[in-house]
């Protein structure tokens, strides 16, 4: 029981973020699908017509538009689909703390020198989790149903336990598979990586089955395409009990495979034994000038990742900006969809490359600055952080080379996004300035540097808390630049999102707007050498 109890307690900080970015969600929504569609049973059937058709062309991140004259089919298209991959990545990253990241850190090897056997550790880990998962979800869900509820389109009771035996079942699945991959991997970093890359490589494949490609077999093995089945808020929809059996089946086999991997492997190492080569020792240093770089080094280490995120977002921009003009024609035939363009100042088929495309940029680099960020910290926690300062290099260099490389990264996959999306929309009819759409591409560094800036802060002042704050952080922010226009909030409410400072620069500059941003990241960084320095490494 000291065992399960502790888990609970490890992922509350988790548990409590997730819920809250799910119950924000699920309330901004609700109350924005009133907003939209209108109050009247006529006005959403034009407006579930029309949206129908949008919806569509968005399968590839969203489930298929069904009953969208409701509240809970609404919910269902808009929401509930990215709050699961909130979830299971959530799960991912917790699965591999635990199984990776207690290991790093000794702790468990304190608990198994206290004689807790390593088949109850982990049962014991997985177990907390999962009541931690269960506490947030019913959280995330009782304050959507709340928000739905004043907006005077309650949701059916049975529909919202459903909904949320649906989301604990892929988050559980997504846990299970975390902590098999820890069992392959040296480090928390690694795992989380694998796990969290896996991830969307599953999730892109049920893309393609909500698209029309058939996949053969393949659709099988990814948990989204089980989560899918399940639509119990829609009128004469259900929970699909198989489906959801499937993935907590699934769940219970991924850990324990992990728990034999466990007790097989020597704590410190992984399941995978490496053959041992005999070799000559050197006092050499290695060949690679890279590795002697200063910031260079950084990026080199990672250029696979940043060489996946790279092809993945080019990938992500030919596919959109592709279909513009369809877009644009079906949003323009949409009364509330029409009122929020007029809202956020877009005339144009230019200015809508630049609401749908570098709006959508903006949130995926936002996601992989928090991922470098949980990189820092990992360094502090795991001992890498102490060989760096030790070699000797200041800490005030350590945080310059962090944003520096950061920067560096972004700007790699930047710039190649951009030229897709030059290409790609003259080749469709959609006239792009070359000048304006490098400035576009540009101009996401000073949003990477504020994000960072904020991230270095936070990991220099505790980085355990940094990547649930920034986390957070980025979801508010995307939010309030989501939904200020379609509630007509104050423009002082809109420009406290990183999002909206952003500006559209294919059609005008927002140079004020960019300075908040550089001042921003400066003092966060300001902020990081100062905190850095006081610190001590892994308190």
């Amino acid at each position: 029981m000291t065992v399960l109890w502790l888990a609970v307690r490890s992922h509350r900080t988790g548990a409590i973020a997730t819920a809250g970015i799910a119950a924000v969600g699920g309330l901004l929504n609700a109350f924005g699908f009133v907003q939209i569609a209108g109050a009247t049973h006529a006005e959403r059937l034009v407006f579930a017509h029309q949206m129908e058709v949008l919806g569509r062309q968005f399968s590839y991140i969203l489930p298929p538009p069904v009953q969208l004259d409701t509240m809970g089919g609404y919910l269902t298209w808009r929401q509930f689909g990215s709050i699961a991959m909130l979830y299971a990545i959530w799960a991912v990253l917790a699965a591999t703390g635990a199984a990776r990241g207690d290991e790093e850190r000794g702790l468990t090897e304190l608990w198994l020198a206290s004689g807790v056997s390593r088949a109850r550790w982990l049962v014991g880990r997985a177990g907390g989790f999962a009541l931690a998962a269960a506490a947030s979800i019913v959280l995330g869900m009782l304050i959507t149903a709340a928000g739905a509820a004043i907006a005077g389109d309650p949701l059916p009771v049975v529909g919202v336990v459903s909904e949320s035996v649906a989301f604990l079942a892929i988050t559980v699945w997504a846990f299970g598979l975390g902590l098999l991959l820890a069992q392959g991997f040296l480090t928390r970093r690694s795992a989380a990586l694998a796990g969290c890359g896996l991830l969307i490589l599953l999730f892109l494949l049920n893309s393609a089955i909500r698209s029309g490609i058939d996949v053969g077999v393949a659709r099988w093995l990814s948990p989204f395409f089980y989560f899918d089945r399940s639509a119990p808020l829609l009128d004469g929809g259900a929970l699909d009990g198989p489906a959801s059996v499937v993935l907590v089946a699934t769940a219970a086999l991924l850990v324990a495979l992990a728990t034999v991997a466990f007790v097989r492997r020597d704590v410190g190492g992984t399941i995978f034994r490496r053959r041992r080569r005999v070799t000559t020792p050197t006092a050499r240093p290695s060949r690679d000038r890279v590795l002697r770089m200063p910031v260079l080094a950084a990026v080199d280490q990672q250029r696979g990742w940043i060489a996946g995120w790279t092809v993945g977002l080019a990938i992500l921009a030919y596919g959109l900006v592709s279909i513009t003009k369809v877009l644009v024609s079906v949003i323009r035939a949409t009364p509330g969809l029409t009122q929020y363009l007029e809202a956020t100042g877009v005339s144009s088929d230019t200015e809508f490359v630049g609401v749908i495309w570098f709006g959508t940029a903006l949130l995926i680099i936002a996601i992989f600055v928090v991922v470098q960020v949980n990189g820092w910290a990992a360094d502090d926690g795991e001992g890498r952080l102490e060989l760096v300062l030790a070699q000797p290099v200041s800490r005030t260099r350590v945080v310059l080379e962090r944003i520096a490389s950061l920067l560096v990264a972004v700007l790699i996959i930047a710039a190649v996004s951009t030229l897709v999306v030059y290409g790609t929309a003259n080749a469709n009819g959609v006239e792009m300035p070359a000048g304006r759409t490098a400035l576009a591409g540009l101009l996401m560094l000073p949003v990477s540097f504020a994000l960072g800036g904020v991230g270095l802060a936070l990991v220099g002042w505790r980085p355990r808390l940094a990547v649930v704050v920034l986390g957070v952080v980025t979801a508010i922010s995307y939010f309030t630049e989501q939904f200020a226009p379609i509630f007509k909030l104050p423009e002082w409410v809109q420009r406290t999102s990183v999002f909206a400072l952003y500006g559209m620069p294919l059609s005008r500059d927002d140079w004020p707007g960019t300075g908040i941003l550089m001042s921003i990241g400066a003092a966060g960084t300001a902020i990081a050498i100062i905190a850095m320095r006081r610190r001590d490494v892994g308190s």
